[in-house]
Formats: structure tokens, C-alpha cells, sequence
């Protein structure tokens, strides 16, 4: 098996995952909020805080590792088909959201999402194009 079809398949395989936490009814903020009172115990505006931040960071980290997947998988115009396909499964991720209950979409997702990727995408070539000029 070629190095593509690879990228491709752990690409397709997070997508997977993506899709089935945002399928669940049980991953909102509130519930993750749940969590960090219980776990880390922490109350009211601190656990709101850590909360904004997970959820935020998993975001960028989580699109971010989709969009190197992406990246690998390319054979041309590598940064660009990346980042595009990584923002059109957000948005559909998003959209897809928005069908679960007790779930909502929203748009600064997809930014975060997108962006995430974009700067992800952007340190992987950066690091691949040292790697080749030495």
C-alpha cells in the first residue's frame, strides 16, 4: 500500500471518530463542564474558563492533525486541497451538529476549525521544507 492511500485511510478513519463524537448527544459543553467540577474540581466561573479552553483547543488540535493527514494525502497543491477539504468537513461537521439534540452548531467552530488546520498545515510544510533544503 502506497504512502497516500495510508494518509487517506487514518484521514477517513478521524473523520470517523469526529463524526461519532459529534453524533453523541453526551459531548456538549455543559457535560465537559460536568466533568471538569467533578474531576479537577473546580466551581462556577474557573470551571466556565477551563471549559471555553478544552473545547477551543481540541478544535484546533483535532482539525489541525485532520489537515496534516490531508496534507500527507496530496499529491498537488497539497496546502490548499488540505485546508479546503479540512473547512468543508467542519462546516459539514457543524451542520451535521446542529441535527444531534442538545447539540448546536456554530460558525466560530468552523473558523476555529479551519484555522486550526491552516496553522497546522503551515508548520508541517515549513518543517518539510527544511528537512529538504539541508
Amino acid at each position: 500500500m502506497n504512502k497516500q492511500k495510508i494518509w487517506w485511510a487514518i484521514a477517513i478513519i478521524l473523520c470517523v471518530i469526529i463524526y461519532c463524537f459529534t453524533a453523541s448527544p453526551e459531548s456538549t459543553g455543559s457535560n465537559t463542564q460536568d466533568w471538569i467540577e467533578r474531576v479537577i474540581g473546580l466551581n462556577g466561573g474557573a470551571a466556565e474558563v477551563l471549559n471555553f479552553i478544552i473545547r477551543k483547543l481540541t478544535h484546533i488540535c483535532i482539525f489541525g492533525l485532520l489537515g496534516i493527514l490531508l496534507y500527507f494525502a496530496f499529491r498537488k497543491n497539497k496546502l490548499f486541497f488540505a485546508w479546503f477539504l479540512t473547512t468543508l468537513f467542519a462546516a459539514s461537521d457543524e451542520y451535521h451538529q446542529s441535527l444531534v439534540p442538545n447539540r448546536t452548531a456554530s460558525v466560530t467552530d468552523v473558523l476555529l476549525d479551519s484555522g486550526g488546520a491552516l496553522l497546522a498545515i503551515l508548520i508541517v510544510k515549513q518543517i518539510m521544507n527544511k528537512k529538504k533544503s539541508k
